[in-house]
């Protein structure tokens, strides 16, 4: 059995087409939902999904293991409401749990803003490990921080076809706004954990990101 793990907060009109994308794959949808105040939950029911409730928090690792705990399957693949799962990958995918030879699939995203593909720097292959058995994963819950997995791991080729099809940024103003608001949820967590403020970091790593 396969469960389908997404977390909401006002994704209405994308999630639509996340939910549909899922119909021919997952036996199982579970939807925990932030306290949306659109139609999130009524289109999420529509397609037969669970839908749970959450308080509101700021980031989604905050409450991945949450989410993952609702679900029954054997194997769980994570969507988010503005990503898509395209036929060729859930072909593969399936393929994956019929060989049952690991635990994990890291998976590339397609990352579309503004309506064009990201092909450069870290937006592409943008791997994640989105799909995998239940109990071999679990996130931290600070932000942006690969996943602990225990077993092996399967890495997907960076090949179009094998890709999550993520509508990242339909704006300017929407991509400002959201990196303003991880940049300081990032920057309390440095603060948290030690991290000192280095001039070398500060010029290197935002170069790096045009140069990858």
């Amino acid at each position: 059995m396969i469960s389908a793990s997404i977390v909401c907060f006002n994704e209405s009109e994308k999630l639509e087409k996340c939910l549909r994308s899922l119909s021919d794959f997952a036996d199982e949808i579970v939807m925990v939902d932030l306290g949306s105040s659109d139609k999130s939950r009524e289109i999420a029911k529509n397609f037969g999904a669970v839908v749970l409730r959450h308080q509101f928090v700021p980031y989604v690792e905050m409450v991945r293991n949450f989410a993952i705990s609702k679900t029954s399957g054997e194997w769980v693949l994570i969507l988010d409401p503005d990503e898509i799962l395209i036929s060729n990958l859930r072909d593969k995918l399936e393929e994956v749990v019929k060989e049952d030879k690991f635990a994990a699939v890291n998976i590339p995203r397609r990352n579309i803003f503004f309506g064009k593909w990201i092909k450069h720097t870290n937006w592409w292959p943008d791997r994640h490990v989105r799909f995998f058995k239940k109990g071999t994963v679990s996130w931290s819950d600070k932000i942006h921080v690969y996943p602990k997995v225990t077993g092996s791991v399967f890495n997907l080729p960076a090949q179009e076809n094998f890709a999550i099809i993520h509508h990242g940024y339909d704006s300017i103003s929407q991509f400002m706004d959201r990196q303003n608001r991880y940049s300081e949820i990032e920057a309390e967590n440095l603060y948290r954990s030690g991290e000192k403020f280095s001039w070398t970091n500060f010029f290197w790593k935002p170069a790096r990101e045009f140069l990858v």
